[in-house]
């Protein structure tokens, strides 16, 4: 045997053992459309999430079956701008509806530090200071 054919054997052994059979990798999505979907997943949950905080169970189903539809309704949508434009107009929905049911997220991340949580008996809005600086 010739080492021309010794490695040819050694790359049709190993190649069978390592590839792919059957899997085909048509259909992986590339990275930003994985990011894009992630991104509508959680919107989509957050909806879901807020919803659930409604206080009556009509009120519920409802804000659930609206979600739905919204999210159905776009499901099959191909251009890039009605899609973007409906992720940018979801995000402001989903930002009034959490004001709305009052929902607390558990995983934001606040500054405490912030001068926005300052409590002070003398301002109870967190201002400093009486005067503009430079007037003095």
């Amino acid at each position: 045997m010739s080492s021309n054919n010794i490695g040819r054997a050694f790359v049709q052994r190993t190649r069978g053992s390592r590839s792919r059979k059957g899997k085909s990798l048509e259909n992986v999505p590339s990275l930003k459309e994985f990011v894009h979907r992630q991104s509508v997943v959680r919107q989509y949950r957050g909806f879901l999430r807020a919803v659930k905080k409604l206080n009556d169970a009509t009120f519920e189903e409802q804000g659930r079956n609206e979600v739905r539809q919204q999210f159905d309704s776009l499901k099959y949508e191909t251009d890039k701008i009605t899609i973007s434009m409906a992720v940018k107009e979801g995000e402001r929905k989903l930002k009034e509806l959490k004001s709305l049911v009052g929902y607390t997220d558990n995983n934001a991340q606040y500054d405490d530090d912030s001068w926005l949580n300052i409590k002070d008996e003398d301002d109870p809005r967190g201002r400093v200071g009486e005067d503009w600086p430079w007037s003095k």
